[in-house]
């Protein structure tokens, strides 16, 4: 639930409650991240999901090149690289005249010339750092799931401590919404694990919304925030009440990239993230020999 925990200070009354909190700090952080990147980014999100994590892709790797290009002495480097072939070609010529000095002192060259080429990466890797971490936490915020669209179902969870199994809890519904199951409903069992309790809630949006759902439960109120009809969604997991909500959750649509790339969930991997990877991993070297940067 510790997830669950950071998406939950999304909220602002909570920020402005328990603001010293380490993982609300923490979230005000991405909070803002998201919200100045939504300026040079969010056009993206008015494309279709692929074509956005394509374009992020390929600007990501046009980043990479480009900060090679300016951090680094490319001359050196073109030389290096001219240096490392033809060292390549003698070792491989007095390994075959079984010249040992000969071929000791080309490694030796060789490894002189890789140092040189290894204290180059240093510079361009730290300054990279900065905005491929701003885009990621922007795409993670953005990327990972699709919008609830009007008239769609949406289910809604809610997570209890297993003392509150066959305990009422309420669902107050904001305006704009239909019910497509009970409001009050008794907290189950989750059948996934049975390590807590589970109520489960099916709403149909009637209209674009962006407002809060209420959870009541023994007298304490969870608040989950919900967006439907637009470009953006509310984060899918957020905190409960505290004691007796554990946690709330919408299910939303994850995106995959042409419909099949998964995600790695044991690396807590999300499917846009492969996809962006697979992209990106290929494409550097392609505009590092296109732009001739070395």
């Amino acid at each position: 639930m510790a997830e669950s925990l950071i998406h939950s200070s999304n909220h602002p009354s909570i920020l402005l409650k328990r603001s010293e909190s380490p993982m609300e700090v923490l979230a005000a952080i991405t909070n803002l991240i998201v919200a100045v990147m939504d300026y040079p980014l969010g056009w993206l999100l008015a494309l279709p999901r692929d074509v956005a994590i394509v374009l992020l892709a390929i600007g990501t790797s046009l980043l990479l090149t480009l900060v090679r290009r300016w951090t680094t002495n490319q001359d050196q480097l073109r030389r290096s690289k001219g240096d490392l072939r033809r060292l390549k070609q003698l070792l491989r010529e007095r390994k075959r005249a079984k010249d040992k000095a000969a071929v000791v002192a080309t490694r030796t060259s060789l490894g002189m010339v890789n140092a040189i080429r290894l204290k180059a990466e240093g510079k361009p890797l730290l300054v990279s750092l900065l905005p491929i971490i701003l885009l990621a936490v922007w795409a993670v915020e953005r990327l990972d799931y699709f919008p609830p669209r009007v008239g769609e179902d949406l289910i809604v969870k809610a997570y209890y401590p297993l003392s509150s199994v066959d305990q009422l809890t309420h669902l107050v519904p904001p305006a704009g919404v239909e019910m497509q199951s009970p409001a009050v409903q008794l907290v189950e069992v989750d059948p996934h694990g049975q390590q807590n309790g589970l109520a489960t809630w099916v709403l149909r949006p009637i209209a674009p919304l962006a407002a809060d759902l209420l959870i009541r439960h023994q007298g304490e109120t969870a608040v989950h925030p919900v967006r439907v009809g637009g470009r953006v969604y509310a984060p899918p997991l957020c905190a409960g009440s505290g004691n007796r909500i554990l946690a709330t959750e919408t299910v939303l649509r994850q995106a995959r990239f042409l419909g099949i790339v998964p995600g790695v969930p044991a690396l807590a991997l999300p499917p846009w993230l492969i996809a962006y990877l697979i992209i990106v991993i290929p494409f550097v070297p392609i505009l590092r020999r296109v732009l001739r940067v070395y």
